[in-house]
């Protein structure tokens, strides 16, 4: 009964049994984007990280591509974390399922600490979800 006890409060003391915050990266980043803010979401989290800011042709890309995404499938309606995978305590590679109205996609951030803060490291997204959740189920099936 003590061990429960302990257990349960453990839980309830912020940071102790919660997964990593990143330094707020990633919440930051889907806060605006489902307020619409795509643009001003990929200026946050390259900012963190003055050696990915030089890549100015990439930030104009992936503003352009995730500003298509309204138009295309609708209104932002969620996101959700299915996958953290770490390289040690320094590097993480977090990827989110990111429901729209008309369907979810992959969206892929790549974090690295080089010291004490949290730096954003790259951010990818596609359509192949459904595609690889199909392909799983299927596999599934045939054994």
């Amino acid at each position: 009964m003590r061990t429960l006890v302990a257990v349960l409060f453990l839980s309830l003391l912020p940071g102790v049994a919660s997964a990593e915050t990143y330094d707020g990266i990633p919440e930051r980043f889907f806060a605006l984007l489902a307020q619409g803010k795509s643009a001003e979401a990929i200026d946050k989290v390259y900012a963190t990280n003055a050696w990915v800011m030089k890549n100015t042709d990439q930030i104009t890309n992936l503003k352009g591509e995730l500003a298509k995404l309204g138009g295309l499938l609708g209104k932002y309606a969620y996101h959700e974390l299915l996958v953290e995978a770490k390289a040690g305590s320094r590097y993480a590679h977090l990827v989110y399922v990111v429901g729209y109205e008309r369907q979810p996609l992959r969206f892929e951030l790549r974090l690295y600490r080089p010291s004490a803060e949290w730096r954003f490291q790259g951010l990818s997204f596609d359509a192949k979800l459904v595609e690889d959740v199909d392909k799983s189920a299927n596999a599934r099936l045939a054994k």
